[in-house]
């Protein structure tokens, strides 16, 4: 079964003008991608403002509630012993034991795990591809890589004409 992947004849009857033109209509269609893309970043600004504002109101509200309970938390440690949360029908609230790790030094820390001979560092090896690419232009093999040279098809809509439609 043959399979047409490719048909360039209609390509190779166009003019130069007609790829100028296929040019513009495509910058034009950037630019108008670019408008809209700017238009609806402006209404989710203006979402998150109005978001933000109504976020603030609320806090307002939340922030002597947590002080409140906190100051009860506090008043009566006793209370929360055990259990340590107390539980309603909104949820918990209560006393949680935590601990966590604080580097303080990480040089010294890892001085320290090495000479003890922890398996505590993490090693992560990353490969240079300049280096790689240069071993490989010096006439070196290296499986799993290889430099490839062609050629790419671009265009470039001029920066100021989308600037000019970013700015509205």
């Amino acid at each position: 079964m043959t399979v047409r992947i490719n048909d360039n004849r209609a390509a190779l009857a166009m003019t130069g003008e007609d790829a100028d033109r296929v040019f513009q209509n495509l910058a034009e269609t950037v630019i108008a991608a670019t408008v809209a893309a700017a238009q609806a970043d402006e209404q989710i600004a203006a979402i998150k403002a109005q978001a933000a504002e109504v976020r603030e109101e609320y806090l307002k509200i939340i922030r002597p509630l947590e002080t409140t309970l906190e100051d009860y938390i506090n008043a009566h440690p006793e209370r929360f012993i055990k259990p340590r949360m107390r539980k309603t029908e909104f949820g918990q609230y209560g006393l949680r034991s935590v601990t966590n790790l604080e580097i303080t030094d990480e040089a010294a820390a890892i001085k320290s795990v090495k000479a003890q001979g922890i398996p505590a560092i993490i090693v992560t090896a990353k490969l240079d591809k300049k280096a790689i690419e240069k071993a490989i232009s010096d006439g070196k093999t290296i499986t799993g890589a290889e430099i490839r040279t062609g050629e790419i098809v671009k265009y470039d809509v001029k920066k100021e004409l989308i600037d000019r439609v970013k700015k509205g």
